[in-house]
């Protein structure tokens, strides 16, 4: 296994975007942060790159005008993609007479979000953009296969974009996955003063987990659908938690109040 691997994403995404090395991508759910506006338009136009996902496109631009903001004031995104089914005639028709590319992925053997970060590969390794981070908005929308397509897509990514971590960025949740080994999470004091939730869920096979830092940690139990899941779990006060897992597992936490 390898060496403890460190994460900070709280801190990346609140301190003013401490890492610029990013790139962002909306998904085809509800934009509905419960965060000041200018967090969201900050960490987009950061970004090395920007990219919107069939019906994502057209929630992305009815959120700024939501918030009274010009096209004009925003970056376009640099890739727009999907089989658009979800996408209105009129936003393909705008996107014609942007610098944005506009890519049909007809391909249902996959979902829009997994082509997505295909073509997002392709666009950094052909223009030489160096990422090490994806951020994709992608709220949990109350379609419990949606949710689980996104957390396929968790596994699925390193197939497609090698080391770089991907982070489902939700209103009230950050998750991604944690790959065999160890794992030092950093926890900031506001989410440890309030005791928020956090969550190991052995997706895709039963893990042998050991922690610390969590008020019911782990040690060395096996995880399993139909055993034992570390749900509704928190925190013990510590600023770090880590996590020994032999195979990959999810982690997934609350950010609520503290974008």
């Amino acid at each position: 296994m390898k060496d403890m691997e460190i994460w900070s994403p709280c801190e990346d995404i609140t301190e003013k975007v401490k890492s610029k090395n990013y790139g962002i991508l909306v998904l085809n759910v509800p934009i509905a942060f419960n965060c000041s506006h200018h967090f969201l338009t900050n960490l987009w136009d950061q970004a090395k790159v920007r990219m919107t996902v069939d019906g994502g496109t057209q929630r992305w631009l009815d959120w700024l005008k939501m918030n009274n903001y010009n096209l004009d004031e925003v970056r376009m995104p640099e890739l727009f993609s999907g089989d658009m089914d979800s996408t209105p005639e009129a936003t393909l028709d705008f996107f014609k007479h942007t610098c944005t590319q506009v890519i049909y992925t007809p391909n249902q053997d996959e979902t829009d979000f997994v082509k997505a970060l295909r073509e997002l590969h392709k666009y950094c390794e052909a223009k030489c953009i160096q990422i090490d981070t994806i951020y994709a908005l992608a709220d949990t929308s109350g379609r419990l296969d949606q949710i689980i397509a996104n957390i396929n897509a968790l596994y699925k990514c390193k197939q497609i974009i090698g080391s770089c971590k991907l982070f489902l960025l939700a209103k009230n949740s950050l998750t991604w996955l944690l790959d065999a080994g160890k794992h030092s999470i950093s926890i900031p004091q506001p989410l440890r003063d309030r005791e928020k939730w956090c969550a190991l869920l052995p997706i895709g096979e039963p893990c042998q987990v050991s922690t610390t830092g969590l008020k019911w940690n782990l040690d060395k139990q096996k995880l399993k659908f139909g055993n034992l899941v570390s749900t509704s779990n928190t925190y013990s006060g510590s600023e770090i938690v880590t996590v020994e897992t032999d195979h990959p597992v999810v982690w997934s936490m609350s950010i609520d109040n503290l974008l």
